[in-house]
């Protein structure tokens, strides 16, 4: 943008445009945590079979955790990688959902020093189809996009995610 050029065709300033960018992203971001949080049709089958206690907390935390994993086991550092947070966080995370039956621990095959943090057995199915029913909108969303446009999509969600993370950091060091 050269400061002139308006967003999907209308007129303005460069800070107008940015504004009018925001305000629709400030509308859209509420709708789609809604939906994003609201549990699939696939999710409604098949988390009752979990037979999770009445008490149990499953956080977004939980279910990154079980989205990483539904492509194969991981250590306890891989997913802290995956997911950009503490090992200590990853643990604490790893622990409850041990405690609910949804994962398991065990030895790498091939360096016994290694501990792998994997779907519980009986559950791994079931995660692969949750994971999928999570995966078909966003696939077909990124089926209507040129390749840049996706590429530029998803950069554009890391960048709103590091400064979401980081406007909260900087709220909690505040507090």
């Amino acid at each position: 943008m050269d400061g002139r050029e308006g967003a999907e065709g209308t007129g303005g300033t460069r800070e107008e445009i940015v504004a009018g960018i925001i305000d629709e992203m400030l509308l859209l971001l509420p709708v789609l945590g809604r939906e994003l949080g609201r549990p699939t049709a696939v999710e409604l089958e098949e988390i009752p079979e979990h037979r999770l206690p009445e008490d149990s907390q499953v956080s977004t935390g939980h279910v990154q955790i079980m989205i990483a994993l539904a492509r194969g086991p991981h250590s306890v550092g891989g997913l802290a990688e995956v997911l950009e947070v503490s090992r200590p966080a990853v643990t604490q995370l790893v622990d409850r959902l041990v405690r609910y039956g949804l994962v398991e621990r065990r030895h790498d095959t091939e360096d016994r020093r290694v501990v792998l943090v994997d779907l519980a057995a009986a559950d791994r199915e079931s995660a692969r189809r949750i994971v999928a029913a999570r995966r078909r909108p966003l696939e077909r969303a990124v089926d209507r996009m040129e390749e840049g446009e996706a590429r530029i999509f998803s950069r554009g969600l890391k960048l709103l995610a590091e400064e979401l993370h980081a406007e909260h950091h900087v709220e909690s060091q505040g507090s």
